[in-house]
């Protein structure tokens, strides 16, 4: 059966209600969610213990990251109450159209690739643009670099993106390269690892996370891809007061856009250049004098990342 929509006057009051609830009534806890399981989410209490809660109805997504207001109902049950103001949301558009909040109150996005399969640098890009629009500082990874022939970066990312003020890191989980360097990002931060199947988020999570069993999926030899080990996402504790959330691997990331957010603003060298366009609402697209396109002509703008800007600027 389909979700009732509700209107905006009953989502009005049930935010009202979220807020009027707190932790000062003795039945009433502040909790970390960690995981969903069976439609149930798992909450962290603050003693450190889980609490398997049911949900008040109409709250809406809960997701990895949300500090939630929850209540024990008996003995052993419980069941949250309310959602606690995020800081921000990472959220896409499915293959439908629908809505998928991914996760909440995030510091940093690590975008993983690897060098087979070959990385999307479209599929990069809307990641970078949804991170940009929500304030998380993203950082790119690239995986199985014990794979190259040479040392050089055929993907360009070094090219293209660290001169934009992106890091961009090379590691090799097999071989044990750059493995220092990926964990010094993590300390004090709450990461989400991201990427397609097959780029070994799981065998990153398994290194970072020694102790948890995280199940490494096979890849196919006929396309190079990996099924989705992750079905469900979890946050896993690291060392230095860092949090790991990892995700379910993704053949596509159709971000959900801010309305109140150019697009160009999500492109960090386009937004750059846009306040030199001789028009204030230029779209960058075939305006006059448009400083956007005399720096693609001059590469100052990687022309990928512009053909990706023109293509997320009119999707479909």
């Amino acid at each position: 059966m389909a979700r009732r929509r509700l209107s905006h006057h009953q989502k009005k009051r049930i935010d009202e209600a979220q807020k009027a609830l707190t932790t000062d009534n003795d039945r009433h806890q502040e909790g970390l969610v960690i995981s969903h399981h069976g439609g149930k989410i798992i909450v962290e209490k603050p003693d450190g213990g889980l609490a398997t809660c049911a949900v008040k109805s109409n709250l809406g997504a809960i997701v990895c990251g949300d500090l939630v207001i929850f209540e024990e109902t008996a003995d052993d049950e419980f069941r949250v109450l309310a959602i606690k103001p995020r800081d921000n949301l990472l959220q896409r558009l499915d293959g439908f159209g629908h809505v998928k909040s991914i996760a909440a109150n995030i510091t940093q996005l690590l975008i993983c690739l690897a060098v087979k399969p070959e990385p999307n640098l479209f599929l990069l890009d809307q990641y970078l643009l949804s991170a940009e629009q929500q304030r998380i500082e993203p950082v790119i990874v690239l995986n199985k670099i014990e794979l190259l022939d040479s040392p050089e970066d055929p993907f360009k990312l070094d090219s293209i993106y660290t001169p934009i003020g992106y890091q961009v890191i090379k590691i090799s989980v097999k071989e044990q390269w750059g493995m220092a360097a990926l964990k010094s990002v993590l300390d004090e931060k709450t990461t989400v690892l991201s990427g397609v199947s097959g780029v070994g988020k799981s065998s990153i999570t398994s290194e970072l996370l020694p102790d948890t069993y995280i199940k490494i999926a096979e890849i196919s030899e006929a396309n190079e891809e990996g099924r989705h080990t992750t079905r469900t996402s979890r946050l896993y504790h690291l060392p230095n007061a860092g949090n790991l959330i990892d995700t379910p691997g993704v053949r596509g990331f159709n971000p959900l856009l801010d309305p109140m957010l150019s697009v160009s603003a999500g492109f960090r060298e386009i937004d750059q250049h846009s306040a030199h366009c001789r028009f204030a609402n230029c779209k960058h697209t075939n305006e006059p004098k448009c400083a956007v396109i005399d720096a693609v002509k001059d590469g100052e703008i990687a022309d990928s990342r512009y053909q990706h800007y023109l293509r997320m600027l009119s999707p479909g």
